[in-house]
């Protein structure tokens, strides 16, 4: 009786981790690098406010319909010697703050806020930055100061609607 148990136990074993690796389907695993020295950001764009202009809805009428495109600089200082590229890394504020489907940052006004509409990221070549991904690296100058250009502009998900437009990104400074 008692090998009996033991080839069931044994069994059920075997059907435990026959269904354990079945059930596996791959492996993420991230790498990544941390640096000592870097880059700090210009004090004056720390904080940046990108003003996107006034359009009107009928500019934005159907899904993926694209308008308002705004050229905004972050400037880098007191780069090392070593570093020689530079790039803005930009992330969400929260959950809340993205598409994760489009890559693009929610409305976050409140009252009154426009409907349909979220904000897209680009670089001067016209890709686009999802949020968590990286723009354009620039070169860093002889001054040790690098001029990153990145655009910001609207981006219907279907028929606008009018309303304010807030939408707020984190960045980083990244060193391709």
């Amino acid at each position: 009786m008692r090998k009996l148990r033991f080839a069931y136990c044994a069994l059920a074993l075997g059907l435990i981790s026959g269904y354990a690796s079945a059930a596996s389907q791959g492996t993420v695993t991230f790498n990544g690098k941390l640096i000592a020295e870097t880059c700090e950001i210009d004090t004056n764009d720390v904080d940046k406010t990108v003003t996107l202009p006034t359009i009107s809805t009928q500019t934005l009428a159907k899904a993926g319909d694209e308008a308002g495109s705004t050229t905004f600089t972050i400037k880098a200082v007191s780069c090392p010697a070593a570093i020689t590229k530079v790039a803005a890394h930009f992330e969400a504020l929260d959950s809340t703050g993205f598409d994760p489907v489009t890559g693009n940052l929610t409305n976050a006004a409140a009252t009154g806020g426009a409907k349909n509409v979220e904000v897209r990221l680009y670089n001067t070549d016209s890709s686009v930055i999802a949020v968590g991904e990286t723009g354009a690296a620039f070169d860093v100058q002889p001054d040790q100061t690098a001029l990153m250009r990145y655009i910001g502009g609207y981006y219907a998900t279907a028929a606008t609607e009018a309303g304010d437009v807030t939408a707020k990104v984190n960045y980083t400074l990244s060193y391709p």
